[in-house]
Order: C-alpha cells, then sequence, then structure tokens
C-alpha cells in the first residue's frame, strides 16, 4: 500500500510540474512588440501602447483592463523608457543618443512588460528599434595632410589618404568624397574610393 501511495504521488508530481512548466514557458512571452522611435526625439515622447498593440483591450472588458497593471521587468529598462502603469504606454524617459549606445549599423533595445494582477499575468516583450538621425559631421583625423610627389611618377600611381570618421551610420555615414582645388583647371589628380568608402586614394594624373 505504501508502495502504491509512493508510485501515486510520484506520478501526481511528474503531472504538476509538466503543468506548470507547459503554462510557466507560455506565460513567460506571450507576445512580442515592435517600436521605432528616433534618437534624439523630446523626452516624453510616445514610443507605444503595450496595452492596445498586444490585444488586450480585444481580449478583456472594460472591468478587466481597469485592473491591468503594466510594469517593466527589469529596473534597467527605466534608463531609456517609462511606463504608465495604468495605459501601458511607454514613452523616452531621456533623449536617446543612438551614435553612442549602438555603434553597429542596427541598434535595437528589448525590454519586457509585466502585466499584473496575478490572474491576468503575462510578460510581453518589447523590442525598440533605435532610428538614426544625421546628427553627425564626418571628421578627419588631421585637417592637413601633405604628400610628396616624385615628378617621374607614373599616371594611375596611388597616394594613400586617410578616411573620414563619421558617428552616423547606414545612408546617414560618410557617402561620397569629393576632390575640390584653387579653381585650377588643370589639376592633375582624381579621387579614387572604395565601395566600402573605408580608404580614400588620390590617384596622379598627367
Amino acid at each position: 500500500m505504501a508502495e502504491s501511495n509512493c508510485f501515486t504521488r510520484k506520478w501526481l508530481l511528474i503531472a504538476f510540474v509538466w503543468i506548470c512548466g507547459t503554462r510557466c514557458s507560455t506565460a513567460r512571452v506571450a507576445s512580442t512588440l515592435e517600436y521605432t522611435v528616433v534618437e534624439e526625439v523630446p523626452t516624453g515622447s510616445v514610443v507605444g501602447n503595450v496595452k492596445r498593440d498586444s490585444g488586450l483591450e480585444a481580449e478583456y472588458g472594460e472591468d478587466d483592463l481597469r485592473r491591468l497593471r503594466f510594469h517593466f521587468r527589469s529596473a534597467e529598462s527605466r534608463d531609456l523608457f517609462s511606463l504608465d502603469e495604468r495605459s501601458g504606454v511607454i514613452t523616452t524617459a531621456r533623449r536617446i543618443d543612438r551614435d553612442r549606445m549602438c555603434p553597429e549599423l542596427l541598434c535595437d533595445v528589448t525590454v519586457d512588460v509585466t502585466v499584473r494582477p496575478t490572474n491576468y499575468f503575462r510578460l510581453i516583450r518589447v523590442v525598440v528599434h533605435v532610428a538614426d538621425v544625421n546628427d553627425n559631421r564626418p571628421r578627419f583625423d588631421d585637417e592637413h595632410v601633405t604628400v610628396f610627389v616624385m615628378e617621374t611618377a607614373q599616371p594611375g600611381t596611388l597616394l594613400v589618404l586617410p578616411s573620414a570618421d563619421d558617428a552616423d551610420s547606414g545612408d546617414n555615414g560618410v557617402n561620397e568624397y569629393q576632390l575640390t582645388h584653387d579653381g585650377n583647371d588643370t589639376l592633375p589628380f582624381e579621387l579614387v574610393v572604395t565601395d566600402q568608402v573605408s580608404k580614400t586614394f588620390a590617384s596622379f594624373r598627367i
């Protein structure tokens, strides 16, 4: 009899763990929302509405919706964004400098929002794409570069020049170089730029 009771309790425990694990994994991320915000927008700019966009307004009635409370799962999320616990509206908590925060081409910030009380509990993942604006000027390390050329140099001789650095990325980064002069129409140089715009060359031409 003792063995039978032990066997029954064992299977009940396994069933409980399986059910709990299934529900927990389902609630772990109920849905994923994606928003885009442009860097440097004023503090308090609206990013998105979690209550509306996650479908909660369509799922629950007005009485249930009034009970819902929204919070960031991590306190670190409050460094960039604010979340109204009743409306579920996410706004910027400060001006976001994308170029300092994300030197890479893509800049995505992921935050998790919890919905409570317990009987309504779920996790909503929010991915915020921070878009770049052209707010930086390209700069060279040195304003003046001296290059010496032998008068016997053959046409097509490459003289390596430094490339410009730009904190902006993509279409807002460095896309073109131009060679300017002081009005001398017989300037014996032409500019050759690599496809990646990573190096600039002056090509000697006679």
